[in-house]
């Protein structure tokens, strides 16, 4: 007979249901202090990798200004008739000098894809059946954002700033930021250095802008026919922040062709505040209009500044007068420190920016 102590002893041990759920709360406890952890740790690194893609942009730049003297376009035309020339991105200049030589030279050459012969320069950025298109190139590509696309022409989340303007970003040179259109004469040239009076620290020359995705209204560009708005606040007030739908039609262009150097594909404005949404003249996708910077990052957005330093830009930082109107606008900003930072040669005292 099996004594009683014995049996004690080889009794089975195990947990209660009281003690497995008390386990199960401290894990799911620990889940959610350490979760918010690892989500600011990832943020912290995409950050980190979008200011290092700001970088490489900017040294393109400048070796850019260096090599020809003068800064690339946002929009602009390439030499050879036969191509079609018209909104061209900067962005395709930029390749040569940022470890994108083969993509470059390609597009600078004849090529042909089965049956067409495309002409150095390339065919419209819309043209999905070129090759040169449809590359996914890293640097272009904020990874807080969404996925990048896998079929099609690709996409970029960095942006050309066209200045603190509603209304002139489609006039030949003419522009208050970094980057003007010039569809004059093929050339395909920007500004020189030297025509940054503000200073080049003081003038951003690049941010980014959420890639257009027709199920997020915030990333959309709301547009109508004719110049239906002059100020930044009536822009804003067709876009419902509550139930995130505009009361307009609206495009979703921003960023999403990499060569398109059209407003509503690849320029930006700052007269309006970071993470605000975009509207454009005209009904069009290459019009002048409202395109502030956005993101995905907590807050605000990256930008690049004239000089090459790569900043955080709050989305809380003053715009000024959200009321005053933004066209044909000379001297100072009406914008606040934001579109101080925007214009080139605005005359704001350094004090402001």
């Amino acid at each position: 007979m099996v004594s009683n102590r014995f049996r004690s002893r080889t009794k089975r041990v195990a947990f209660t249901l009281v003690e497995l759920l008390v386990v199960i709360a401290i894990i799911g406890v620990l889940v959610a202090l350490l979760l918010p952890a690892v989500q600011a740790a990832r943020e912290a690194a995409r950050r980190s990798q979008c200011s290092n893609n700001f970088k490489q942009l900017g040294l393109a730049i400048h070796n850019h200004h260096d090599s020809k003297g003068y800064l690339p376009f946002r929009e602009g035309m390439y030499p050879d008739p036969a191509s079609y020339g018209g909104r061209k991105s900067g962005l395709i200049d930029l390749l040569q000098y940022m470890e994108q030589q083969p993509l470059y030279d390609q597009i600078m050459s004849p090529l042909t894809v089965g049956t067409t012969v495309f002409a150095p320069g390339g065919p419209e950025p819309w043209n999905g059946t070129y090759t040169p298109w449809q590359a996914n190139i890293p640097g272009f590509y904020c990874p807080s954002d969404i996925s990048r696309p896998t079929a099609g022409v690709k996409h970029t989340n960095y942006m050309f700033n066209c200045g603190d303007s509603i209304d002139l970003h489609t006039t030949n040179r003419i522009s208050r930021g970094m980057f003007p259109r010039d569809l004059s004469n093929r050339q395909a040239k920007g500004f020189t250095m030297a025509e940054i009076t503000d200073g080049l620290s003081n003038t951003i020359a690049m941010s980014e802008r959420r890639r257009g995705n027709a199920t997020v209204g915030v990333t959309l560009t709301g547009y109508q026919g004719g110049a239906w708005f002059t100020t930044p606040a009536a822009c804003q007030s067709y876009y419902n922040r509550t139930t995130r739908t505009w009361s307009i039609t609206a495009g979703a262009w921003s960023g999403v062709r990499w060569p398109d150097g059209g407003m509503g594909f690849g320029g930006l404005t700052t007269n309006a505040p970071p993470n605000s949404v975009s509207c454009a003249w005209n009904a069009h996708d290459a019009q002048p209009g409202l395109y502030p910077p956005s993101s995905q990052h907590p807050g605000g957005v990256m930008a690049l500044m004239g000089d090459g330093s790569v900043r955080f830009i709050s989305q809380t930082i003053n715009c000024g007068n959200q009321n005053a109107n933004g066209t044909a606008l000379t001297g100072p900003s009406p914008f606040g420190v934001f579109g101080a930072l925007g214009s080139k040669d605005g005359g704001e005292p350094t004090a402001n920016n």
